[in-house]
């Protein structure tokens, strides 16, 4: 399954929905995480020499998406939400910028801290230090949908990938992606044939090997590793080379 949204303090970390709703629908509350946000002093002092920017040897092309087709989808995509948080009337509101693998996280955390919720975002994550309670849940399944429909993940970002994004996906992990894991002392599994990664991830809809997956299972322990581990090595490139 693709990498996206994950909430961690809710959910734990389900890291891989393919859609938000079986995000949604997956969400449970009560867990809760103490401490305070990661330091640098927690991070090997090896990450702390940044790794130069990854940028992909060969451009791929990209088929570009209209702008009706994106705000179809969106729309498709905010009904599904709402019936998973299980809102009967859900509140129209207007798109203040499309987001993505990069961002979507920290605005949404942006705007459900102005809801007056505890959250900490990062990538495609959000995270919740003190949990969920089940007295808040209905207002965080509202707000929830008011910030995402606020600030959408741009459909792009949610459809199947092709060959080429796979080989990117591939690329990115192989070159820049497990070093940067062995910056946080995270040692992955060995990495198959570029041509074994594509080939299941377009059987299949994900690839077997999963270094971000590893190390996110050492790291959800608690909300302040799983976010060190989103800032510092994130699950994507740059969207531009995934996405255009």
């Amino acid at each position: 399954m693709i990498r996206l949204k994950t909430i961690h303090g809710l959910t734990g970390p389900l890291r891989y929905m393919v859609t938000i709703c079986a995000l949604l629908l997956l969400v449970f509350v009560g867990c809760s995480y103490a401490g305070v946000a990661p330091r640098s002093s927690d991070v090997p002092s090896s990450s702390l020499q940044s790794l130069s920017p990854w940028k992909p040897t060969n451009a791929i092309q990209f088929t570009p998406m209209s702008d009706d087709e994106a705000t179809a989808l969106r729309s498709e995509g905010l009904a599904t939400e709402a019936v998973g948080y299980g809102l009967t009337d859900a509140p129209q509101v207007a798109l203040i910028r499309w987001t993505s693998h990069a961002d979507w996280g920290q605005m949404m955390a942006q705007c459900l801290q102005d809801a007056g919720f505890n959250v900490q975002g990062a990538g495609s994550t959000i995270l919740f230090p003190d949990g969920v309670g089940p007295a808040q849940q209905s207002a965080l399944n509202l707000a929830s949908y008011v910030c995402d429909s606020k600030y959408s993940m741009h459909p792009k970002y949610t459809q199947p990938f092709t060959a080429d994004q796979f080989g990117v996906w591939y690329d990115y992990d192989v070159e820049w992606l497990v070093p940067c894991l062995a910056t946080l002392g995270v040692t992955v599994s060995t990495a198959p044939t570029r041509e074994t990664f594509i080939a299941q991830g377009l059987q299949n809809g994900s690839p077997d090997w999963d270094p971000f997956g590893e190390a996110g299972a050492e790291f959800s322990a608690s909300w302040q590793k799983d976010l060190l581990l989103n800032q510092t090595c994130p699950a994507y490139p740059s969207p531009q080379y995934m996405w255009g």
